[in-house]
């Protein structure tokens, strides 16, 4: 039975509030499943079962629709926890939870690649998510060099990089019989990488050879 939204819903009936979840919720299946060829609001309200013109009436495109369905997983943001560790630590363990749903995973990996060809996408991914989580994160760095934990001619962008990209890599090449293992042990594999990134970048404030 599909809610409000569907065909013959009373004319200026208040909005369900149970459309938008169910809605946002469907978009991240529908994408990690089908990528963007797949991905349109038939498709989507099929899946939330829910009328198609309740979408129109929502979003103003498919484009929005999908990044603020992104959006409402609690991608990682980074925060001030006190020192480069703990806020790296923090970031990390972010990371690990939005990595323990597949389907989440494997949607951001789609949207990643889908926004070079996409330029409406594109925008649109970068105004909501990407510029203000960048430069959260990039705080990171900018602290501990506040702090005289790393030199101040550290790039705000590299520890985040070695962090991120070292954990995207390590859930992407994990074949599919090993995921239970590989999300039994993400958290002490995140803590090593944190591990050896401090002492890197401490390295660099200390002056010592590479």
């Amino acid at each position: 039975m599909k809610v409000d939204g569907s065909p013959g819903a009373s004319v200026g009936r208040k909005r369900d509030p149970r459309i938008e979840p169910l809605v946002t919720a469907a978009a991240v299946t529908v994408y990690a499943r089908d990528g963007w060829a797949g991905f349109s609001f038939e498709a989507v309200a099929r899946e939330a079962g829910v009328g198609k013109p309740a979408l129109y009436r929502r979003w103003e495109s498919r484009e929005e629709l999908l990044v603020q369905a992104m959006d409402t997983l609690r991608l990682p943001t980074a925060i001030d926890v006190g020192s480069l560790r703990a806020d790296l630590l923090d970031y990390a363990y972010q990371w690990v939870e939005w990595y323990s749903d597949q389907s989440r995973g494997l949607a951001a990996l789609r949207l990643a690649a889908d926004t070079i060809s996409n330029p409406p996408l594109n925008e649109v991914h970068k105004r909501l998510i990407v510029r203000p989580r960048t430069e959260a994160a990039r705080e990171i760095t900018r602290r501990a060099i506040d702090r005289g934990e790393v030199a101040d001619t550290l790039h705000s962008a590299t520890a985040i990089e070695l962090l991120v990209g070292a954990m995207q890599i390590h859930w992407m090449y994990t074949k599919e019989s090993s995921l239970p293992e590989m999300r039994r042990t993400f958290r002490a594999h995140a803590e090593r990488l944190v591990d050896i990134i401090v002492a890197g970048t401490g390295a660099i404030a200390s002056g010592r050879p590479d």
